[in-house]
C-alpha cells in the first residue's frame, strides 16, 4: 500500500500540469475553420517530440532498439486495429481517435513515474531526488501536451468545456497508471520499456494519420508551429534529460 500511495503522490504534479495545459483551450479565440490556426502543427510538433524524446530513447537506452521499436510497431498496431472502433462510439471519428491514443501513451508514462516513485519509496532504484526530478520533468513535459490534445479537439468543433474535459481526463489516466505500478512495482519493471515503446508508437500513428495532415492544409503556419512545438519539447528533454 505505501508503494500505491507513494506512486500516486509522485504524479500528482504532472496530473496538475496536463489539466492546466488542457485549460489553454479557454485563451483561443473561437473555433473558425480552416487553415492558418497552427494549432494542428503545433500539436503534431509537441506530439512527435513527446514520443521521441520522452518514451521511445527512453525505452532504448533501458532495452535496447530492438525492443524499443517491437514496443513501436505493436503500439501502432494496436491503435489501428482500435481507432475505427473508437471513432463509432463519437460523434467526431478523429477526435475519438485522438482520445483513444491519448490513453494509450499516458497510461505507461504515469506507469514510468509511478515505478520511480514507488521504488525510491521502497529504497529500490532511483533516489527520491531523482524521482521528484522525474516527476517535475514530466509536468512540465505535459503542459503542452495537455494543450496538444484540447486544441485540436476544440478545432474539430468541439465545446472548449469538452475539449477541456478530454485533455484533463488523460492526466487521470496517468494517475491510474501511476497507482498500477504502484501495485505491481516487483513486476512491472522488466516491461516498462515496451510499454514506453507503444506509447510512442500510438504517438506516431496519430500524427501521421490526424494531425500532419491537417497541419499540412494550415499552410506554412502549420508547418512553423511544428517545428516550434518539436523544439520545445527537444528543449524541455535537453533540459531535464
Amino acid at each position: 500500500m505505501q508503494q500505491i500511495t507513494a506512486a500516486v503522490w509522485m504524479d500528482l504534479l504532472p496530473c496538475l500540469c496536463t489539466a492546466l495545459g488542457a485549460g489553454t483551450v479557454f485563451l483561443t479565440r473561437r473555433h473558425a475553420p480552416g487553415p492558418g490556426r497552427g494549432t494542428m502543427g503545433l500539436s503534431a510538433g509537441i506530439m512527435l517530440g513527446a514520443g521521441l524524446f520522452g518514451l521511445l530513447l527512453p525505452a532504448a537506452e533501458s532495452a535496447g532498439w530492438p525492443a524499443a521499436a517491437a514496443g513501436l510497431a505493436l503500439g501502432a498496431a494496436a491503435l489501428a486495429a482500435l481507432g475505427e472502433l473508437a471513432g463509432r462510439f463519437t460523434r467526431a471519428g478523429s477526435a475519438g481517435r485522438l482520445v483513444l491514443a491519448s490513453a494509450f501513451y499516458n497510461l505507461p508514462q504515469g506507469m514510468a513515474v509511478g515505478l520511480t516513485g514507488a521504488l525510491a519509496a521502497g529504497g529500490q532504484g532511483a533516489s527520491l531526488a531523482g524521482a521528484l526530478t522525474f516527476s517535475l520533468g514530466l509536468g512540465l513535459q505535459n503542459l503542452p501536451e495537455g494543450a496538444a490534445l484540447s486544441l485540436p479537439l476544440r478545432a474539430a468543433g468541439l465545446p472548449r468545456r469538452t475539449a477541456f474535459a478530454a485533455g484533463a481526463a488523460s492526466g487521470l489516466v496517468e494517475l491510474a497508471g501511476a497507482a498500477l505500478a504502484g501495485a505491481l512495482a516487483a513486476r512491472l519493471a522488466p516491461a516498462l520499456p515496451w510499454l514506453m515503446g507503444a506509447a510512442a508508437g500510438t504517438m506516431a500513428l496519430t500524427v501521421a494519420r490526424q494531425l500532419a495532415p491537417a497541419a499540412a492544409g494550415e499552410g506554412r503556419r502549420g508547418a512553423a508551429c511544428a517545428a516550434l512545438g518539436f523544439g520545445v519539447m527537444a528543449a524541455l528533454n535537453a533540459l531535464w534529460g
